[in-house]
């Protein structure tokens, strides 16, 4: 299709908006990543100090805990998707609805219940949703969502964090979930981000230390003994719940971050495609002004030559 001058150069200015409205995402993009970034480094660094000193910890002494429950049967599955609630992140969003898919196809079903068996109506997979787009995939493939959840401003990621984990541990408690996990974005590298299924509950009990501080030595080379008051049971039951809290955190920043550098790059392509677009439609009018112009001339030329000969 021939355009005209005058539709080349309506599609240059429309293109041109576009440009100023993806570079303007871009930029906002980038100023909540550094924010979350922030604090996600804060974060890496508390849980690791946590992992450090619960681990230190229970190599002391086994805890029992209802959290640390072994549950020799997986009933029932709790899993928290963790998406946007808006789009234009470029490929976020899909890449967590093609890992829930595959967690769902990979979740044994359970047989009917027995008549009798006390299980009737229960549902061997449920979902807590966050963002707008979990909880749309989620009724499309008609799964059975209990909760949902906006993605949280920064100002209520806190609030959000606890509650997450207390459904998370009460559904763990009740026995309405044997087995809790979360389906989110992990940050590797800027340049990196993997979809992940990664297990809350059951817990363990001894998370893995890095090798530079599973043993820890004093000055003098020793292995440090602490001195733990008021018993090492009650300090263990005060900062298993923490560390768990922590670890709900660190799936929801994770999958914050991941969405706005997601949603960054996706602006600066479109920004760049829309410079290539706009480069592609100044050199088509450019030829058709050229184009204009040399027959204009032909006929003022063929014209003139007429005249001469009459």
């Amino acid at each position: 299709m021939i355009l005209s001058l005058r539709q080349i150069r309506r599609r240059i200015k429309s293109v041109e908006n576009t440009k100023k409205m993806t570079r303007a995402m871009e930029m906002v993009a980038a100023a909540k990543l550094k924010k979350l970034q922030d604090l996600l480094k804060q974060s890496d660094f508390y849980i690791a100090e946590l992992k450090r000193i619960l681990g230190t910890l229970v190599k002391e002494k086994p805890l029992a805990h209802p959290l640390l429950e072994k549950r020799e049967e997986t009933h029932k599955v709790l899993a928290f998707v963790i998406a946007s609630d808006t789009g234009l992140c470029g490929s976020y969003n899909t890449n967590i609805f093609d890992e829930t898919s595959r967690f769902i196809s990979s979740t044994p079903h359970l047989p009917p219940p027995k008549m009798g068996g006390g299980m009737e109506g229960d549902e061997t997979l449920t979902f807590i949703s966050t963002g707008k787009q979990a909880t749309n995939f989620l009724k499309r493939v008609k799964q059975t969502t209990i909760q949902e959840f906006m993605v949280p401003r920064p100002q209520e990621i806190d609030s959000s964090i606890q509650k997450l984990t207390e459904l998370a541990t009460q559904a763990f408690l009740s026995k309405a979930a044997d087995r809790v996990v979360f389906i989110y974005t992990h940050v590797v590298s800027l340049a990196s981000l993997k979809t992940r299924v990664t297990q809350l509950f059951p817990f363990s009990s001894t998370p893995e230390l890095p090798a530079d501080i599973s043993k820890e030595k004093n000055n003098e080379g020793g292995i440090v003994d602490y001195i733990v008051e008021p018993s090492l049971t009650e300090v263990l039951e005060k900062l298993i719940p923490e560390y768990i809290e922590a670890e709900t955190g660190q799936f929801l920043k994770h999958s914050l971050v991941a969405e706005q550098v997601s949603r960054m790059m996706a602006m600066r392509q479109a920004t760049d495609s829309a410079k290539d677009m706009i480069e592609s439609l100044t050199l088509m009018r450019n030829k058709a002004r050229q184009a204009s112009i040399t027959k204009e001339l032909i006929e003022v030329v063929s014209g003139s030559r007429a005249l001469k000969i009459k």
